[in-house]
């Protein structure tokens, strides 16, 4: 048994439906990995969008504008502590990782963003949108350690319960050496947080399982949204990480896409360490 800790995130979208297994986060030595290995999904498209601040509202960019590489096996988001951020496999040695011990610089997909220390937290750091939850592993009605989210969990992004069909689990990270005021509640913390600025001086405020990472002394906040989703597949998953963009700087922020279905991938160069055709 790992020394480290672990738990699995599970969505239940009806009382009478099985609870589906959709992540897997896991504490590390020096800071925590986020991983969906629940999908069948293998292939996926893995990318640092760019973003402009200057932008205001949603808007969709274009992946010809992205830096993306194809992979041939699932990866999984790692955050280390000192704010070195990065795509690498699920199954050790699969994909390009890591730094160049020379220098420093990322040589797979990744990106510098604030250390855990000192995390952004005006916002979810980390954000996966899930859909076609039928094709997710169930949960094992004996596994009473998993944090389950059901529908008087969801909060609802501009649908219905009759009309959303993706479901997004925002994870925040609060700032080290913060304890929150937390209650116990369905066998696990929660915290309720004003995150969220609606019409100022309104705030929204939001309930979040916590957990807590003891090596690095910061609690994870978990919150779930339900939304409308147009993505091609019939199912599948988006895992989005932190970014290395400010108010007054553009940048970019990590995204995986499983399955690639529908993204154009012509040209971009594979991930795979085993793949002949991989140069950075």
């Amino acid at each position: 048994m790992s020394k480290y800790p672990r738990w699995t995130v599970a969505i239940r979208t009806d009382a009478n439906d099985i609870a589906r297994k959709v992540t897997k986060i896991v504490g590390l030595k020096s800071g925590f990995s986020v991983l969906t290995p629940y999908h069948k999904a293998s292939k996926g498209y893995i990318c640092k969008m760019p973003i402009d601040p200057d932008k205001e509202g949603d808007y969709v960019q274009p992946f010809a504008e992205t830096i993306g590489f194809t992979s041939e096996s699932r990866v999984k988001l790692t955050y280390h502590a000192d704010g070195f951020v990065q795509f690498s496999s699920e199954k050790p040695g699969e994909v390009i990782s890591g730094r160049d011990p020379k220098t420093g610089e990322p040589k797979g997909c990744a990106l510098f963003t604030n250390p855990l220390k000192s995390p952004i937290w005006s916002g979810p750091s980390i954000a996966i949108t899930f859909w076609g939850l039928e094709d997710f592993e169930p949960l094992d009605p004996s596994d009473d350690e998993a944090i389950i989210f059901e529908p008087c969990h969801f909060y609802y992004r501009a649908c219905s319960p009759n009309t959303a069909n993706c479901w997004v689990l925002d994870i925040y990270i609060f700032p080290a050496g913060n304890v929150p005021p937390c209650r116990w509640e369905e066998n696990h913390l929660v915290l309720d947080a004003a995150v969220e600025p609606l019409n100022p001086p309104l705030l929204s405020v939001r309930r979040f399982s916590v957990l807590h990472l003891p090596e690095e002394n910061i609690f994870l906040g978990l919150a779930i949204n339900s939304a409308i989703g147009s993505a091609p597949p019939i199912s599948g998953w988006i895992l989005s990480g932190p970014g290395d963009w400010t108010k007054e700087r553009k940048g970019h922020v990590l995204v995986a896409s499983y399955p690639r279905e529908g993204i154009p991938t012509e040209g971009r160069p594979p991930l795979d360490r085993k793949s002949p055709e991989f140069s950075m």
